[in-house]
């Protein structure tokens, strides 16, 4: 049996982290050429790990090299240690800085990245409505008196999920009733993936494929 060609593997914090990345390879000329995973939110990334290690796949060398990534929320620094803390205690190692690769096991190289990036707070819809702002700034117009509107009424900002999920359907018009959820709209959503915005995540997940 000929054994498969080792793979880069882009580990997303959750499902709509995934659906973006997959979306922006596909942009870049990526298809075919990473794999994606979400491990189900940042409290279970030290347990996703350790089963990842010990996995036939993994054990078989399946994976060229590992990107693991997750949003920074409303503290990068926070964010930064939590990563790196859960790469040290399954790999005995952990990268000094965002983009650095080290050496883990079977696999010839693992890094980290804290999504929108170094010393920033955020996540992956902040990037996503980034682009949108600069490709359609007219959606804007309702989206920022609506949050704003929301914001007075419960005496907080809405999360940015929360913003990102009215932002798609604003963008998508009228007649996106069945296109609610992010997997249907994905390809739907007016986003320049060129945008200097996903510049970072372009550049990673070339880099990966290199």
């Amino acid at each position: 049996m000929t054994p498969h060609k080792p793979i880069p593997l882009v580990l997303c914090e959750g499902k709509e982290d995934r659906l973006v990345m997959e979306a922006l390879a596909r942009h870049v000329g990526l298809k075919g050429k990473l794999a994606f995973q979400d491990y189900g939110g940042e409290s279970k990334l030290r347990a996703y790990l350790a089963t990842l290690k010990v996995s036939p796949e993994f054990r078989r060398g399946e994976f060229s090299r590992i990107l693991v990534t997750r949003d920074a929320d409303a503290d990068f620094a926070q964010a930064w240690a939590s990563l790196k803390g859960s790469i040290q205690a399954v790999f005995s190692s952990e990268p000094a800085t965002p983009r650095a690769w080290i050496s883990a096991g079977n696999v010839s190289q693992i890094s980290a990245w804290v999504i929108p990036g170094p010393d920033k707070a955020g996540m992956i819809e902040t990037l996503c409505l980034e682009a949108a702002r600069t490709k359609s700034p007219s959606d804007f117009g309702c989206l920022d008196p609506l949050m704003a509107c929301l914001e007075n009424l419960q005496g907080e900002k809405p999360h940015e999920k929360v913003r990102f999920a009215i932002w798609t359907i604003i963008a998508q018009g009228t007649g996106a009733k069945k296109r609610l959820s992010l997997e249907r709209a994905i390809d739907h959503l007016p986003l320049d993936w060129g945008d200097e915005a996903f510049t970072p995540l372009r550049e990673l997940l070339t880099e990966l494929t290199t």
